[in-house]
């Protein structure tokens, strides 16, 4: 999860029906808002929902509030439901101050998303929580299968292909690797806070990419 900026509606633009979210303007805005990937799990989703961050339970104040609608892909949504009612809003705060990920290779060559709480409150610990569910395993083998999907066909050739642009950078650097490196940790970026995290986590890299980080 990564910070996003929600947008103001225009003028005269009233949600008062599903219909009024799902589709036209107000879905078209809520998409470039969430950059066109799931909130939760950062991957572009095949499936796309438009989820209540906090549950609304039959409430049309929370049915139809704008800022209580997100995008979300169906792996993540079909998850959270109604179980997990006070994450962090990626909108209210900043998840990559709260949420550390990052993957773990083990030894039988196996990907496991390493999920650790910086802070200690509730809606931490739940989001914590909510995101080792969706990138290491849900409670049916469907949801395993999934989780496996995420990691090995999209997650990991992202992460992959990001060290990929550090080696050249390293090896290149007047050749343009740094470009492809700023935009691979926009916030706009697939698994944009993995790859925020790798460059945080060095010492080097993370002085000379500091202005994207922000």
């Amino acid at each position: 999860m990564v910070h996003l900026n929600k947008s103001e509606l225009p003028p005269g633009i009233i949600i008062s029906s599903e219909n009024s979210y799902r589709k036209g303007e107000v879905l078209q805005i809520l998409a470039k808002d969430c950059h066109n990937k799931c909130y939760i799990c950062e991957d572009k989703p095949t499936t796309i929902n438009v989820e209540h961050i906090v549950p609304h339970r039959s409430d049309p104040t929370l049915k139809f509030d704008w800022n209580n609608l997100f995008i979300a892909c169906g792996h993540c949504n079909n998850i959270k439901l109604a179980k997990y009612d006070d994450i962090l809003d990626p909108t209210q705060c900043d998840p990559e101050e709260h949420i550390a990920l990052s993957v773990e290779i083990a030894d039988d060559i196996t990907e496991h998303v390493h999920v650790v709480s910086l802070k200690s409150d509730k809606s931490t610990l739940m989001t914590e929580k909510l995101l080792r569910l969706v990138y290491n395993g849900g409670s049916t083998d469907i949801k395993k299968i999934e989780c496996s999907n995420l990691r090995n066909s999209h997650l990991m050739p992202n992460i992959r292909l990001f060290y990929q642009y550090i080696h050249d950078y390293r090896d290149e650097p007047d050749l343009g690797y740094d470009s492809k490196i700023r935009k691979a940790i926009d916030r706009s970026s697939m698994f944009a806070a993995f790859k925020r995290k790798i460059i945080r986590d060095d010492p080097e890299l993370s002085k000379i990419f500091a202005d994207a980080l922000e």
